[in-house]
């Protein structure tokens, strides 16, 4: 492949052991043992908020992916709460400004909770809703044009300035994944999905649903033709899994400190046959 691509994820010191990073990138170089992968650490976090004192957690992706796109042709930000499954083939090879994955799963929900959308803001778009299958996670995102990334960082301060007077939700500027979705919808950049429903993909949280967790649908998970699959809640087509991605906020970070780290919770998470091709591939 002639594109130069880096992957990154924003991990701080002391959450190294308890999300288990290093099983993130053993998963990611088990496909893809000769693409760079980096760890935007508490070193880095730290000069970036000597740069930007406005920096907070929910505005960090930006930061953590800015300093590698003069270098790299394509730059992508995966949560540190992932595990890759499969070779991200489709997302190399796009050739979009902006490239992303649902929010939201088929049933229209946000895992087990309502769907996520927000209002598609002036100047960005019209102030209708965003279709809930539009919406994407920015737990999982990647750019060709590194003019996105200022773009992003830019809006993502303009945001921050703006959280001190209003009700930030409200006008659909409360985070990242917000300012995000502004920007991928608007029209200045070319933009594509990777797993919309028929693409028989699956990049992320679109494969969490359930009625007890969040996560029950991972008890359904399987292995077809050497990669992991879950069947669609709605068409019941098969969804190649490529990413899974835990997300779930504060309640994800209380199971992870309970089990005693994240890669401890997902043994407990996923079916006996997903376990044994996650073993497989981070070792």
């Amino acid at each position: 492949m002639s594109k130069k691509i880096a992957v990154t994820t924003w991990c701080t010191d002391d959450y190294v052991d308890l999300i288990g990073v290093e099983d993130l990138v053993k998963s990611f170089k088990h496909f893809h043992p000769d693409i760079d992968f980096f760890i935007f650490d508490s070193k880095m976090t730290e000069e970036a908020k000597v740069k930007d004192p406005w920096l907070k957690p929910v505005w960090m992706m930006a930061p953590t992916c800015m300093p590698y796109i003069n270098d790299y042709d394509m730059v992508v930000h995966i949560d540190g709460d992932s595990v890759v499954t499969g070779p991200l083939t489709e997302l190399f090879e796009s050739e979009e400004d902006i490239i992303g994955v649902r929010n939201n799963n088929s049933l229209g929900k946000a895992s087990s909770h309502q769907g996520i959308t927000i209002a598609h803001l002036p100047p960005f778009g019209n102030g209708n809703p965003i279709p809930v299958q539009q919406f994407i996670n920015a737990g999982f995102i990647a750019s060709n044009n590194k003019e996105f990334w200022y773009d992003w960082h830019n809006l993502n301060e303009e945001a921050y300035m703006i959280k001190t007077e209003v009700d930030p939700y409200f006008h659909g500027l409360g985070d990242e994944q917000d300012t995000l979705n502004q920007l991928f919808h608007w029209g200045k950049y070319s933009t594509k999905i990777l797993d919309l429903m028929g693409t028989g993909l699956s990049y992320g949280v679109c494969n969490t649903w359930g009625i007890e967790t969040h996560w029950d649908s991972w008890r359904d998970l399987y292995v077809q033709d050497g990669q992991l699959c879950l069947d669609d809640p709605v068409n019941g087509d098969r969804m190649v899994v490529k990413v899974l991605h835990q997300a779930g906020g504060s309640l994800a970070a209380e199971l992870n400190r309970s089990s005693g780290g994240l890669r401890k919770w997902f043994r407990t998470a996923v079916s006996e046959e997903a376990l044994d091709y996650i073993d497989k591939i981070t070792k």
